[in-house]
């Protein structure tokens, strides 16, 4: 991600320090390789209840039968689960097409759901029902034996697996279900970074250098989104729930649009929030007066 600069005589840290065990148990994230069986509210909660923190929130949910990386926020960290909720998602997912098919038209049909789609929300959900669009990265043909395939699915936040193989299945002329889904990535977070609830016992119950191992920092939450760094004069107001004005602006991501939402840091790289920009990269880059970004939230303690 490239970066501007628009003050290149103050320094900014290149790496975020090392935080102490205290501060990750307060503002931080673990991945939990979530089982098939319970809901993602229910494996959070288990998570809070078992561990003792005062909130755990989790980010993009997982029906009861799909299993792997469920991204859980842990007491003042939960504040922007609902930021890493909206990054991308990719999953495997074995659908069983209800008639025979060649290899050949099943991979036509999934070339026709690359890019974007339109899906209608499915009876049992979390949202209002409606019809509304979502892209799809790509689709890869894993495995394919019979009526049983493999796919490979990188989509946008809010993609109905279920729904979708639904209809491939009728593109198909055929029918099909899903039959097992695995998330293997959600935002940043990979299956390599996803630990089981038993592996969780053992760590928390271990000594600081395996704690630090399953505790991670919000700054890695945030990594594929952009971002803008901060003067030290704007940590104050900031605190209180004030804007950032162009004259505290020093670095930020190339490429920022009006309203997108970005994370914000401090001189030390390390993030003290999240905020809706109120001007894209060129007017960040050159404007001396107004509001440059609002504040959405704040992970700071006031003053």
């Amino acid at each position: 991600m490239e970066i501007i600069v628009r003050a290149p005589e103050i320094k900014i840290n290149k790496r975020t320090p090392k935080k102490s065990v205290e501060h990750l148990k307060e503002y931080s994230l673990l991945i939990l390789d979530k089982s098939k069986g319970p809901k993602s509210r229910e494996s959070t909660e288990f998570l809070r209840e078992e561990f003792g923190f005062r909130k755990a929130g989790h980010a993009g949910t997982l029906d009861p039968i799909t299993t792997g990386v469920l991204p859980v926020f842990l007491n003042k960290g939960n504040k922007i689960s609902s930021v890493l909720s909206l990054s991308r998602k990719r999953y495997l997912a074995t659908m069983n097409i209800h008639k025979a098919v060649t290899k050949l038209k099943l991979k036509k049909s999934l070339n026709k759901f690359t890019g974007k789609i339109m899906q209608r929300v499915p009876k049992v959900s979390a949202v209002k029902r409606q019809t509304r669009e979502r892209e799809i990265y790509s689709i890869k043909l894993i495995e394919f034996n019979d009526r049983i395939a493999k796919i490979d699915v990188e989509c946008q936040a809010g993609t109905y697996i279920r729904k979708l193989i639904h209809d491939i299945g009728e593109d198909l002329e055929t029918g099909a279900h899903m039959f097992e889904l695995r998330r293997i990535k959600s935002g940043p977070f990979t299956e390599k970074d996803a630990i089981s609830e038993k592996r969780i016992r053992k760590y928390l119950e271990s000594d600081e250098t395996k704690i630090r191992k399953i505790l991670i920092p919000l700054e890695k939450a945030v990594s594929e989104i952009k971002k803008i760094w901060v003067d030290d004069g704007v940590l104050k107001p900031w605190s209180y729930g004030s804007p950032v004005y162009f004259n505290g602006v020093l670095q930020f991501s190339k490429g920022i649009v009006e309203k997108e939402k970005i994370a914000v840091f401090n001189r030390k790289n390390e993030l003290i929030g999240v905020g809706i920009a109120r001007a894209d990269s060129k007017s960040l880059k050159t404007a001396k007066e107004g509001i440059a970004v609002r504040n959405f939230l704040n992970l700071i303690p006031n003053g």
